[in-house]
């Protein structure tokens, strides 16, 4: 990115937040989506062009929403989590582009992350049903601790048959349709 280009990211960011250093600004902005443009035709707000990915953030103070930012403009704001989120929202994005075009998808790290399932059970995808001692907390810890086991041949059926079923029926829709996804 050259220079020019960061003192625009600066300038934009600043503009639309409540502090008025590029630094703390940073802290205030979350990632809320993410969209791919199928031509590599993306415009960054510093005015990098030719972006496949495109990510919208909003300022957690005042509601502000600022599209597009490239994920190499993300790097600038020098924080962990957000370069977390963009890893997440970049991995929910190539989940649904499977998940549309009809691929088998099981819990495995092709397909998942520990991530991409706390993403999951913070945006509700696991509601409270009576299969779940309506809790979807549960549904989200038993994807996770079947997620974690390394021997996934020592998965019973029944639980085999489980993760099937919360992925077709619970996780598939869930993503294909959530608005934060392209």
């Amino acid at each position: 990115m050259a220079a020019n280009s960061f003192e625009t990211l600066k300038q934009v960011i600043e503009a639309n937040s409540v502090a008025n250093d590029f630094y703390n600004a940073a802290q205030e902005w979350g990632i809320t989506s993410v969209d791919e443009h199928p031509s590599n035709e993306g415009e960054c707000v510093c005015g990098q062009q030719h972006l496949l990915y495109m990510y919208t953030i909003q300022n957690h103070h005042t509601g502000q929403s600022l599209e597009y930012i490239g994920s190499k403009c993300v790097q600038h704001f020098q924080r962990g989590d957000l370069n977390l989120q963009v890893t997440i929202f970049r991995g929910l994005f190539e989940l649904r582009k499977k998940i549309l075009a009809g691929e088998h998808i099981s819990l495995t790290s092709d397909y998942f992350s520990r991530g991409i399932l706390a993403w999951l059970y913070d945006e509700g995808a696991f509601p409270a049903t009576p299969y779940n001692g309506n809790d979807g907390g549960n549904d989200y810890r038993f994807l996770l601790d079947m997620f974690n086991k390394r021997n996934k041949n020592e998965i019973s059926q029944a639980r085999q048959n489980k993760i099937r079923g919360l992925l077709h029926y619970t996780v598939k829709p869930f993503i294909r349709y959530h608005p934060a996804l392209g």
